[in-house]
């Protein structure tokens, strides 16, 4: 079995992330929003080019609010229990990774070891979820078997 990684760590660098994300997206937005609206060229050279733009600005808009949801519902969970089956705030350890309840994330690594955050949204934790500590559970025809759960 793989060592615990303290979750504060894995909240920690989840929050990281998550608030990078955030930044990036504000910056590709205040960037678009600049070249959209920024210069003064006359309505017929640029009207095709901002109608292409306000859409991309909503996409941003769109990915930006839904990062920050994201980001309210990680610092909303409680990690401060001992979890003892597949729920949110839960560390799950299998053979092959370790899953992190939460929200989807990219890979981060702690303490040498690669957590991969989940969102209980995501159609592995539907397989997943409720489940203990010895338990197995199939995703893409992968069996995962729980090493221990935290």
């Amino acid at each position: 079995m793989k060592n615990k990684i303290d979750k504060n760590w894995i909240l920690k660098a989840c929050l990281e992330n998550q608030n990078e994300l955030i930044e990036n997206f504000k910056k590709r937005e205040a960037e678009i929003n600049d070249a959209a609206f920024g210069n003064n060229e006359s309505a017929s050279q640029s009207e095709d080019r901002r109608a292409g733009k306000y859409e991309l600005l909503k996409a941003l808009g769109d990915e930006l609010a839904f990062a920050q949801q994201e980001l309210a519902y990680l610092n909303s969970l409680d990690i401060s229990n001992e979890c003892t089956i597949v729920e949110p705030g839960a560390t799950v350890v299998t053979e092959q990774f370790v899953f992190f309840i939460g929200i989807s994330s990219e890979k981060i690594e702690v303490d040498g070891v690669t957590v991969i955050g989940i969102s209980t949204r995501a159609p592995i934790y539907a397989n997943m979820r409720g489940l203990e500590k010895g338990n197995t559970f199939q995703f893409n025809e992968t069996t995962y078997v729980i090493e221990d759960i935290y």
